[in-house]
């Protein structure tokens, strides 16, 4: 069985939203394993001091009996283009660290940033995160992605984006996109939808 990570983001020795992590990985924990984990995520954390200044990016990866922790400083990456890509039978259901099929759906990037995965006929997320669409109005977020991240899980329960079924012929009415995840929130540059490739 693959191993689990989470990635979260510590900015100035601080972990930000850490109740959301919690919350997935004591859902993914109990259903991988059987069992409550006893532990919170981030027991034993120690932010070593070239890591407390700036944005960082925590990466714990663990099983049912191991945990590790790895941190890295974060500059968010620029993402003004996505590519539309199918895959029918992927799962990525929990933050697997086995990427491997995400991985090769990236290399069909071609000229763009990132690819837009179409699962079933719905859109999803990108191979790094969820999506949120502008409607003009309103941020719409897709009703089923592959993952259900912590950034978009927190945006839902403050009433700042609904969910709804996305489908390709509906990329048409919105405005724009983000590409959300623990890095990046809201605060990204939208990009244009017609910098979305079929």
């Amino acid at each position: 069985m693959s191993l689990l990570f989470e990635s979260i983001c510590v900015l100035n020795g601080r972990v930000l939203n850490p109740k959301w992590h919690e919350l997935r990985y004591h859902s993914a924990y109990s259903k991988l394993f059987g069992e409550s984990s006893k532990k919170s995520l981030l027991a034993g954390l120690q932010i070593p001091i070239e890591f407390q200044t700036g944005k960082v990016k925590l990466k714990i990866i663990y099983g049912q009996n191991q945990k590790e922790f790895s941190f890295q400083h974060y500059k968010t990456q620029k993402i003004e283009t996505l590519k539309i890509v199918h895959h029918d039978e992927l799962d990525y259901s929990r933050k697997y660290n086995d990427r491997r099929t995400l991985n090769k759906l990236f290399s069909f990037k071609e000229n763009c940033d990132d690819v837009l995965i179409v699962k079933n006929s719905e859109v999803t997320d990108t191979s790094y995160g969820n999506v949120i669409f502008f409607d003009g109005t309103n941020w719409i977020t897709p009703k089923n992605p592959l993952l259900k991240g912590t950034c978009r899980a927190r945006l839902i329960s403050d009433g700042k984006a609904k969910k709804k079924v996305i489908r390709v012929e509906h990329l048409k009415s919105f405005k724009g996109v983000k590409v959300i995840n623990a890095m990046r929130d809201l605060e990204q540059k939208m990009i244009p939808i017609e910098n979305i490739i079929l």
